[in-house]
């Protein structure tokens, strides 16, 4: 199997691979459509492609990793917040006081983008006093010895910043896709530990799992104490948003919830029914969960919310079972979404969609592609010195579901078919192998596509530069 892959490998790399294979017809209706009709596909990709299913094999519904060996994964590898000390904490290890030292370095690390001298703010060309004028709002100067730590829980899903401000920056004035202002997104419901706050003490700045960086405070509500909010997150009874997003209710009577977008992966605490209202602002509990959310009152401290979610949305009470098939059909849940640099827009990049698909499971990746593939625990290959037949014959015993690398992009591997590996990935732009001149096509989108077909700047196939593969189960020892 494996020296006739090979062969179809040589023989993918010496024909073009700007000719299109054959696919029977597909029949949706019972009308039958050419792929190219009504939807436009990635070069060597049919619309029989388009659907999980396709990928998925019977072996894909077992078990990969159980809840204890998902905990032993999270609990090795969440120490992402510097102590300090030269070593790294978890958010749950922070305390109720810190070093000032270390908050000022935290906050003078975060670096203005490499394109200041030449940016624009808001679509308008800017000089070095715009940046003077961000440094000094983050009021480094006001920390203390000791750091009085508070902490609570953010209301919404937003973009954290590199600064304390919502100015969108970039080095082009109509690129509005990417905002170099964003450090990342943060997930609605996640603890959060209050570092600092801005000079015009408008902004917090906070810890959250795996980044540090400036929160609007009107988007944070506190706790009354560290135990408090310990509590609270250690909830047994959830459910989880399984599909692309859930829009929660709109209730004229719950103004800070209604109507909000919850990505997938987030986890809202369920209540039982003898432990909740027999009414909910005027609505009986009928075919519905009932789930207790965190909102923010007037004075800034937490307060909780019912509120009721349909029981036929998409969302699994508790955890879904870590199957390389969930993988599959929840990637493909977010197909043709658009792309969302760290966050924006209500969706994701390459980075974040692999961080949400995964918390479905319970699993907790960092939020950064190369810093996902350096976690602990899991079966990792560097495949930087194989050629592509190498390449190629790992891929071919490589479960779906697994991650593959290259320099600023990671994918969700899917399979092989007729020789070629397929990955789904948030996309920014492409070239094909057909095209030969170094241009793009910008596609800002989930897309499913062809390592041999798919071309980086360099004028490589996207095989050619992977560097690296993570399967993601358990390492054996």
């Amino acid at each position: 199997m494996r020296k006739l892959i090979a062969v179809i490998l040589a023989a993918a790399l010496c024909l073009s691979l700007s000719s299109c294979r054959m696919h029977s017809p597909v029949y949706i209706d019972n009308r039958e459509y050419d792929t190219g009709e009504y939807i436009k596909t990635s070069d060597g990709v049919s619309l029989e492609m388009l659907n999980a299913d396709y990928w998925i094999d019977d072996g894909d519904n077992k078990a990969v990793m159980n809840s204890a060996e998902i905990k032993e994964f999270n609990d090795a590898n969440n120490k992402l917040i510097s102590s300090g000390s030269g070593g790294n904490i978890s958010l749950r290890e922070v305390g109720d006081e810190t070093g000032g030292v270390m908050v000022r370095e935290l906050i003078n690390s975060i670096p203005v983008p490499s394109y200041a001298d030449e940016a624009y703010i808001n679509g308008e060309r800017v000089g070095p006093d715009y940046w003077e004028k961000l440094i000094e709002e983050t009021n480094v100067d006001a920390i203390g010895e000791k750091v009085k730590v508070r902490f609570g829980f953010s209301t919404v899903r937003a973009t954290l910043r590199l600064f304390p401000t919502n100015d969108y920056a970039n080095n082009e004035s109509d690129d509005l896709f990417y905002d170099g202002l964003i450090m990342s997104d943060y997930m609605p419901f996640s603890p959060l530990a209050v570092l600092h706050e801005s000079k015009n003490k408008e902004w917090f700045f906070v810890s959250m799992y795996g980044y540090s960086g400036w929160i609007e405070k009107t988007k944070v509500a506190l706790c009354e104490s560290r135990a408090d909010w310990l509590r609270r997150q250690d909830i047994s009874d959830f459910l989880i948003v399984t599909g692309k997003e859930l829009r929660l209710t709109d209730d004229p009577y719950a103004t800070g919830l209604s109507g909000q977008l919850l990505p997938m992966g987030t986890k809202l605490p369920l209540v039982k029914i003898d432990e909740a209202p027999e009414i909910i602002r005027q609505r009986g509990l009928y075919g519905n969960y009932i789930v207790k959310l965190p909102i923010r009152q007037s004075n800034g401290i937490i307060s909780d919310e019912y509120m009721l979610v349909p029981v036929n949305s998409d969302v699994s009470t508790g955890y879904l079972p870590y199957t390389r098939a969930n993988v599959i059909r929840l990637a493909f849940k977010l197909l043709g979404d658009i792309y969302g640099w760290a966050g924006s827009f209500h969706s994701n990049d390459c980075s974040g969609i692999i961080r949400e698909i995964f918390l479905c499971f319970g699993m907790e990746f960092p939020r950064v592609a190369n810093q996902q593939m350096k976690v602990s625990g899991l079966k990792y290959t560097d495949l930087a010195e194989m050629n592509d037949s190498e390449k190629i014959e790992l891929l071919s015993d490589t479960p779906a579901g697994s991650f593959l690398y290259m320099s600023g992009h990671i994918m969700i591997y899917l399979g092989m078919d007729e020789g070629e590996p397929y990955v789904i990935s948030s996309v920014g732009s492409i070239s094909t192998a057909e095209t030969n001149s170094g241009e793009f096509e910008q596609v800002n989108s989930v897309i499913v596509s062809s390592l041999l077909r798919t071309k980086r700047k360099t004028g490589t196939i996207w095989l050619t530069n992977i560097s690296s593969l993570l399967v993601v189960e358990k390492e054996e020892k």
